[in-house]
């Protein structure tokens, strides 16, 4: 176990996000999506660590729209049902960022991964 110089961001659906992840969820699916079932639609990004918190809102600001995209997408690739505008003001609202500061590798194994 160890701790790692990153700072973790999650990204967790608010009610609009909801709201539209059930107006375009299959028709099988209709009605099931519930709060605890989103945030299995949560990322998680590992950052830099950022020493003030203005830093960190001010990366989260830069990369909006790809955040934005990047959760629309890991419901649906449909891009004809993903809201416009898709800005800073609307993915607040549409979006709850938590920081978490200390972040602790508790896998025995090296991470793997691959390039978006």
């Amino acid at each position: 176990m160890r701790v790692v110089n990153r700072t973790a961001v999650t990204i967790i659906g608010a009610q609009p996000y909801i709201d539209w992840m059930r107006d375009t969820d299959a028709d099988f699916n209709k009605g099931a999506i519930t709060v605890p079932r989103v945030k299995a639609y949560g990322s998680a990004f590992l950052l830099p660590e950022f020493e003030l918190e203005e830093n960190l809102q001010e990366w989260v600001e830069d990369n909006v729209s790809w955040l934005f995209e990047f959760q629309l997408a890991a419901w649906t690739e449909n891009e004809s049902t993903w809201p416009a505008p898709r800005d800073l003001r609307v993915f607040r609202e549409w979006f709850r960022v938590d920081v978490h500061s200390v972040v602790v590798d508790v896998g025995d194994d090296d991470i793997e991964g691959e390039e978006l």
